[in-house]
């Protein structure tokens, strides 16, 4: 397995808080129109509690996501704060999104519910 953005694994920047989305938002103002979180598989109360705020927040109304390695959510994860969720690690070798050979799933989130919209983004991969 692997990871699609590796870059991103490394610990620099500021750590993500509600003040610095705000400062986030402010700047960018209406350019904004979705907040990605990538990661944060170790703490998901921490993702759940930044999307939380992201829905509350007043400045600009923006979509959220998370794009998680994860196989599954966690048990009691709230859904609410969520426009969308992607789940499932990379694998090289299966592809990311656009494969129809990959493990990942991406789930619009509708009346609380997972709907899967992978498909939406594949194209189909010929047999060699």
């Amino acid at each position: 397995m692997g990871c699609h953005s590796p870059h991103l694994q490394t610990d620099v920047g500021e750590p993500l808080t509600e003040e610095n989305l705000a400062i986030l938002l402010r700047k960018y103002g209406k350019v904004v129109t979705c907040v990605c979180f990538m990661g944060g598989d170790n703490s998901p109360d921490a993702i759940q509690q930044l999307a939380r705020y992201l829905n509350t927040q007043t400045t600009f109304s923006v979509k959220v996501g998370w794009y998680s390695g994860r196989k599954e959510l966690p048990e009691g994860f709230a859904l609410k704060d969520f426009h969308y969720i992607k789940l499932g690690a990379y694998i090289e070798s299966l592809g990311g999104l656009k494969s129809s050979l990959t493990n990942q799933r991406l789930y619009r989130i509708e009346n609380g519910e997972m709907v899967n919209i992978t498909h939406l983004l594949q194209r189909s991969i010929s047999p060699v």
